[in-house]
């Protein structure tokens, strides 16, 4: 049972307006700063979707940040919404509660987020990433310390986020969430625990037992499963939150970055990797031809920068580091896109 579009123009585009104590971010005015003596907790609406943000006080440089995908249904934009002061028990952290809009013409109920079984990202997850990027870089919190925790029709959202995007998270929980049996290689490169009931009648508990296999078999060394025997789909979600030291496994792991990255073209039917990204510099592989076309876009398509390649290197534009870009290369007859993330 299967179960975000930019912050005005572009993630690029963020507007960064300190007036006072407020600060203006994705169109509208936020009061307070991280800097605030006391803690804060943000609301407010984008793409119509109400959004929350948890702010601790200034007691920590940087402080991690969470985001938490919801069931089927839930509203959790409330300050004492369970996962904010839990984890803010165990340190000062900052807690990101996007909501997903109904979707609309589409075979699966309670699939919102989107999951492993979609073509590509929904529109809600396209939303919630490019706010979570903006509050990031708004309120200086630690790039290298994001998290991911789903339950339900969220935990779906985060096996896809874990399967597209590799290396950018620093740990992830999943509760009762149903994934294909698709994406272990790529899942296996951040720390994950999985959670699931034994007689799950929403989500099969073999989908899990796949996964966490599959994830294993791929060299995965970072996942862990915990399965409650006798639970159903809301019990084992539930059983999670009481969990000891799940939360403190979650923070206690970081991103490790690399200044080296290498993005496959499989489209190109290739065995070698024919791009490589070094200190900001893009070396392509002697099969992709000196005529070929190199674009990089943001995630809404806006188009960041549009070069041919000369002699197989190609500097990245400042701008285009450290974000969520899409890349497009053509030559001849033939194209690829795909992703590229935490360019350095």
């Amino acid at each position: 049972m299967p179960m975000i579009k930019t912050l005005h123009n572009s993630i690029f585009a963020t507007c960064l307006l300190w007036l006072s104590n407020s600060v203006m971010v994705h169109g509208q005015n936020l009061s307070g700063s991280l800097g605030d003596s006391t803690s804060q907790f943000l609301t407010w609406n984008y793409k119509s979707a109400n959004m929350g943000l948890y702010l601790p006080p200034s007691t920590v440089h940087n402080p991690p940040i969470v985001m938490y995908l919801h069931y089927c249904t839930g509203n959790p934009v409330y300050e004492n919404f369970w996962i904010v002061p839990a984890l803010n028990a165990i340190e000062p952290t900052a807690v990101f509660l996007p909501t997903a809009l109904p979707e609309v013409n589409t075979q699966y109920s309670c699939a919102d987020w989107g999951g492993t079984y979609d073509q590509s990202l929904r529109s809600n997850m396209i939303n919630a990433l490019h706010e979570l990027d903006s509050l990031i870089t708004v309120y200086g919190l630690d790039s290298s310390r994001v998290y991911l925790y789903g339950e339900s029709m969220g935990g779906e959202g985060v096996y896809r986020l874990l399967m597209d995007f590799p290396n950018r998270y620093a740990g992830a929980i999943v509760a009762s969430g149903y994934t294909e049996n698709k994406g272990a290689k790529q899942m296996a490169s951040t720390p994950l625990w999985i959670f699931h009931g034994s007689v799950d009648k929403t989500a099969d508990v073999n989908n899990a037992r796949t996964i966490y296999q599959s994830i294993q078999d791929s060299g995965g060394t970072f996942v862990k499963y915990t399965e409650y025997e006798g639970y159903d789909h809301v019990p084992a979600m539930n059983k999670v939150h009481s969990e000891a030291g799940v939360l403190e496994w979650l923070l206690s792991n970081k991103r490790i970055t690399t200044k080296t990255r290498y993005f496959p073209m499989n489209s190109l039917n290739q065995n070698t990797d024919l791009v490589r990204l070094q200190n900001g510099i893009l070396q392509f592989s002697s099969i992709v031809q000196s005529s070929s076309v190199f674009s990089l876009y943001t995630s809404s398509g806006v188009l960041l920068y549009k070069g041919f390649v000369t002699n197989h290197f190609m500097q990245i534009p400042l701008e285009a580091r450290n974000q969520l870009v899409q890349w497009h290369l053509k030559q001849q007859n033939q194209s690829s896109t795909g992703t590229i993330l935490d360019m350095e």
